[in-house]
């Protein structure tokens, strides 16, 4: 739904005193003694509502499913004799659950579009104890607000009440809402009512000094034009925060009160001219206890309601007849007939008087309407028709979402790049567009369709049969297609379930067009011969071909049934595995000793002493870089984490999915990497620098999480439709559906849904996860191209120049920023979290502490392992301080992989020396020649545009960097509620495991890390200092990884002994 508020004001846990005009003293059943003492009464305590109202009512015509609609037929009487006509009654209930917008204007029906425009009116009811229950007394009168006024201001987006309303200390509130609001209060409750007639006003509020519900006098004006679409909505709040709340707002729903009746043509009617619409012996008044299911009456059935108002019916093209279904009240001239809610009583009559255009003869046609219902909130649907039997076509469209959402269901800025934005994404997604929302797959994936036909006749009861359909798909309205690549669109659960037989909903699954760069991207994953099945799931560790061990990463190279451990990192198949997360060493440098952590921490902060993670509840998905990914995430009764990659949605892609406990807390997450990219023994890159067993290291094909490079799409809408086949044969396009459920779009009056896909942005280098240096899980990639490039703004015309790469999740769990300076365990508990600080003025402002914390997002100083700053992450025995600009030890130090390491099973971090033969000189910090490089060719797009670089070492071997560019730390200008970017898109970054306590700098820049930098940007270019080998860098960077093979083998097969120090081989 779409919302609309008085305030956004903190909420308590109970209600404080009340203070405005129109409201009787509060009783001394709520007092404030309880707000305070719970220290959450915030600035204003004011109340604060959530207003939604129905999308629109029923057509009429057509329910959401064939269960919700009631038709009957009945004979009209008609004046000089002639053929029978019949009269069609239609009742569909009214939609209640879309989102409400605008207006209510006299004479049409309200719909979420119309409901803003006028106020509404608010009692309330501060009561202890139980409710009454209905037919019990009720002492109660409205001692908390009495017909108050609430009115929406477009200037503040908000629904504003004419005077203030708290929050009271305990107790209960009931509130009962109504719209359109009406000042009208008798003096008291003795006051008789007005009654019957054209009496204004129309609505009477019921007394102050009145118990019980509240109650409306409502008189249906004479004049169809002046009556209203009366709505109501009710409450209930407990003064400890719980019941009718939402995000601290009391909820209040709208719903229809009244019931609307409209006449149309119907099959077969003469083209001519109505010239009258009565609806005669009716009740016309009511009184309704707001909330209540039914109303009662007050007048005599004696009102009669008239539209004297010609409508013209015209022919069809080479006939004599008029189309079917045209409204001869119309609503958008304000024609619709709102009556009161009642059981017809006996002289209940429809008249209806036609002049045919042929004959010239005028015809009164009469219906005899007693017995029937107007039910409260539905629309009553008369047609005239010259057949008793009434054949109706009804399919059902309900597409469910399982809620992740295009960029957590934020929208996209057209430039994100800007300084001066408050966000990198745009306003939260309508309902509309959720339901419009069609993946750039083109696939959704859990739909229920029924259809059927439903045959009416006088006097007989409805029969269902049977509806054969076909769904048919445009991109233009203009050509349309029944079959894509050769396949049915509807997609059935089961092949026997293909055709509903009685109107029963069938599970399947739809595929529409996908975005042309999706389906390039996927050809070479599609190959692949998948993997599992429903019933043998697909073992992540033991059918690891490079070793069979768990880890915090997993490649997936077919779609497939898959099944992973709930474990910590590489404990799972690892007789070393308390290595992973512990250290074992003696500290040969008492100076480093504060920097290493000797237990490792869960989400918890609390050292780990099992592999198996604790209090696992369930399993979900936090978020993915392509839609649908990975589906049907689930936790197993073993233990396991079950998921899917389907075929239909496979893709080049990231996810991150993860467990939780009972509190929902997220325990540990895993890294699902899909790649047509072999990661086997025998795909690696061997490199001339050696480890401190002198032994090669052997490298990685490509970057961690990394994504070929792609063209672009454009957003567009897709359009789909239903083709049917009635009784007989006829094919027909299905024109008339009810409201649709949510997450289905509406379709247009031509019986077409719209669907939207969203862009695609052109990546010209490619896309890599980031990492925080220690932190185990990925960070969203960055793309861009030479229109983003060229879109920076001139102050950062080298370092805001790429954007985030769109990725899909809940609203929960939408990847963001938030501040620095969090413990090992925040960091699991949020892996959808990139941190970060906003840069200081100056670097020494606050005596460097805004500068520490933007260049560091970690500290523990308060968590139960008390360290700041940590060395060993990925490096469990790590305990030796990197030096800047050295190859040898500790800068060629073995690396003893951890629970920690991002790098899948195999594979590890690799320690800073394994860039180091790149170079044919080492130097410290960032100061690389191209003269001392063995060889650097910088690779360009079709559009000049620097996208890579090809390095060889000192064997002539070359490996290739991707310019994927890093996620940025803070910048003066921006807030770190703005959200995280990625930047720096000609500079890559490679992560090492190595540490440099930097204590011969400023204390305040302890614990960077080391990596191989690689610089594109004008200055360095000039300078000519495009790399450099161990330099020292900032952790709080997002950074990419290249890994190494872990335990890494002589071509030979035999490992070597260590030729330097080494504690501990793994």
């Amino acid at each position: 739904m779409r919302h609309f508020r008085i305030f956004r004001p903190s909420f308590g846990l109970m209600l404080r005193m009340l203070a405005g005009v129109a409201v009787c003293a509060v009783s001394s059943s709520c007092t404030d003694d309880t707000f305070d003492k719970h220290g959450q009464q915030g600035a204003s305590g004011m109340l604060a509502f959530d207003v939604a109202a129905p999308g629109s009512w029923a057509n009429g015509s057509a329910a959401t499913r064939a269960a919700d609609k009631d038709i009957s037929i009945r004979k009209l009487t008609q004046s000089g004799g002639g053929k029978p006509l019949y009269l069609v009654t239609e009742i569909a209930e009214a939609a209640v659950d879309t989102a409400a917008s605008n207006a209510i204007t006299r004479g049409t029906t309200t719909t979420g579009e119309t409901f803003k425009d006028h106020s509404f009116g608010l009692s309330a009811i501060c009561y202890t104890g139980k409710w009454p229950e209905e037919g019990k007394d009720n002492p109660w009168t409205t001692n908390f607000a009495h017909n108050m006024e609430v009115g929406y201001t477009e200037s503040g987006s908000k629904w504003q009440s004419k005077a203030p309303l708290h929050w009271v200390g305990s107790g209960n509130i009931k509130f009962f809402a109504y719209s359109p609001y009406s000042a009208t209060i008798p003096a008291s409750s003795e006051e008789n009512a007005i009654d019957a007639g054209d009496a204004t006003p129309s609505i009477i509020h019921s007394a102050t000094d009145a118990t019980g519900i509240p109650t409306l006098t409502y008189t249906v004006p004479q004049d169809v034009t002046k009556q209203i679409d009366l709505m109501y909505a009710t409450a209930n709040c407990g003064g400890s925060g719980i019941g009718d709340i939402q995000n601290g707002a009391v909820q209040l729903n709208f719903k229809h009160a009244l019931t609307a009746v409209t006449i149309k043509t119907g099959e077969n009617m003469l083209a001519g001219k109505v010239t009258k619409i009565e609806i005669s012996g009716v009740y016309g008044s009511g009184i309704y206890p707001i909330g209540a299911k039914e109303w009662k009456t007050t007048d005599k059935a004696e009102r009669t309601f008239s539209i004297d108002k010609e409508t013209t019916l015209g022919a069809e093209k080479d006939d004599i007849m008029t189309g079917s279904d045209a409204v001869l009240n119309e609503d958008k001239d304000g024609y619709t007939f709102m009556m009161i809610p009642q059981t017809l009583p006996e002289k209940a009559k429809l008249t209806v008087v036609f002049t045919d255009e042929f004959s010239k003869t005028e015809w009164t046609l009469t219906a005899d309407l007693k017995e029937q219902q107007w039910p409260m909130g539905s629309m009553v649907t008369y047609s005239i028709n010259s057949t008793g039997i009434v054949v109706e076509p009804v399919v059902s469209l309900t597409i469910k979402r399982d809620g992740l959402w295009p960029d957590g269901g934020y929208n996209r800025l057209e430039d994100s790049q800007k300084l001066g934005i408050t966000s990198l994404y745009g306003n939260e997604m309508s309902d509309g567009e959720k339901s419009a929302y069609l993946p750039v797959s083109g696939y959704l994936r859990d739909v229920e369709i029924s259809a059927c036909v439903q045959m009416t006749q006088a006097g007989k009861k409805t029969e269902t049969l049977a509806l054969p359909y076909t769904i048919q798909y445009s991109t233009d309205k203009e050509k349309w297609f029944s079959k894509l690549d050769n396949k049915d669109i509807w997609i059935p659960a089961s092949p026997e379930s293909f055709r509903s037989e009685t109107g029963t909903a069938v599970k399947g699954a739809i595929r529409l067009p996908a975005q042309s760069v999706f389906e390039k991207s996927r050809e070479k994953l599609l190959e692949a011969v998948p993997k599992g099945s429903e019933i043998a799931y697909y073992d992540l560790v033991a059918n690891n071909p490079v070793k069979q061990e768990s880890a915090n990463c997993y490649l997936i190279h077919a779609p497939g049934y898959y099944k992973l451990p709930t474990v910590y990192g590489n404990t799972y198949n690892n007789i070393d595995y308390s290595k992973t997360y512990t250290y074992l060493g003696t500290f040969p440098d008492k100076n480093i000793e504060e920097y290493v952590l000797k237990n490792f921490v869960g989400h918890d902060n609390i050292q780990i002493s099992n592999i198996q993670i604790p209090n696992v509840n369930d399993a979900i998905i936090v978020w993915q870089d392509s839609p649908d990914l990975v589906t049907d995430v689930r936790l197993g009764n073993d233990g396991w984490v079950y998921f899917r990659i389907p075929e239909e949605t496979i893709n080049q892609g990231n996810a991150v999915i993860a467990v939780r406990n009972s509190a929902k807390e997220i325990l540990w997450s895993w890294h699902i990497w899909v790649t047509h990219q072999s990661w086997a023994r025998d795909d690696v890159q061997q490199s001339a620098a050696k480890d401190e067993r002198d032994e090669h290291f052997q490298f990685a094909p490509c970057n961690l999480g990394y994504c070929c490079p792609h063209e672009g799409n454009d957003k567009r809408q897709v359009y789909m439709r239903f083709l049917v086949t009635m009784p007989g044969g006829s094919k027909q396009i299905l024109k008339k559906f009810g409201t649709m459920p949510q997450g289905t779009p509406q379709p247009d009056k031509d019986g077409i849904f719209t669907f939207t896909q969203p862009v695609i942005i052109k990546s010209i280098a490619g896309d890599n996860t980031y990492y925080q240096w220690g932190r185990k899980d990925p960070m969203l990639p960055g793309v861009y191209n030479a229109k983003i490039r060229s879109q920076a703004p001139s102050t950062y015309s080298e370092e805001l120049d790429m954007e985030n790469k769109m990725f899909y999740s809940t609203k929960e769990y939408r990847f963001t920023s938030s501040e620095t300076g969090r413990s090992i365990g925040e960091s699991i508990l949020y892996p959808y979290h990139f941190f970060m600080h906003k840069r200081p003025t100056t670097d020494t402002d606050n005596n460097g502490t805004d500068d520490f914390w933007r260049r560091h997002w970690h500290d523990g100083s308060d968590a139960m392992y008390t360290m700041k700053s940590i060395m060993n992450y990925w490096n469990s025995q790590l305990d030796c301080d990197g030096i800047a600009g050295e190859t040898n030890f500790p800068n060629n130090m073995n690396v003893t992989k951890t629970i920690y390491d991002p790098s899948p099973a195999g594979y590890k971090m690799p320690p800073p020396s394994a860039f180091s033969q790149f170079f044919k000189e080492i130097n410290s910090e960032y100061t690389m020649s191209n003269d001392l490089l063995y060889s650097l060719k910088t690779t360009y797009s079709e559009e000049n545009q620097i996208i890579g670089w090809s390095i060889k070492d000192s064997d002539d071997k070359e490996f290739f960097f991707p310019s994927t560019g890093l996620r940025d730390m803070g910048i003066r200008e921006r807030e770190v509620s703005v959200g995280t970017w990625p930047a720096h898109s000609k500079v890559t970054f490679v992560i090492s495991a190595g540490f440099n306590s930097n204590k011969s700098n400023s204390g305040n820049r302890a614990a960077p890390m080391l990596l191989l930098v690689i610089d594109e940007r004008n200055d360095y270019v000039t300078s000519q200092k495009q790399v450099g080998a161990t330099h020292v860098t900032q952790n709080s960077y997002g950074i990419t990884v290249r890994p190494i093979l872990d335990n890494c083998m002589t071509t030979s097969g035999d490992s070597k002994p260590l030729t330097n120090r080494l504690k501990y081989d793994n």
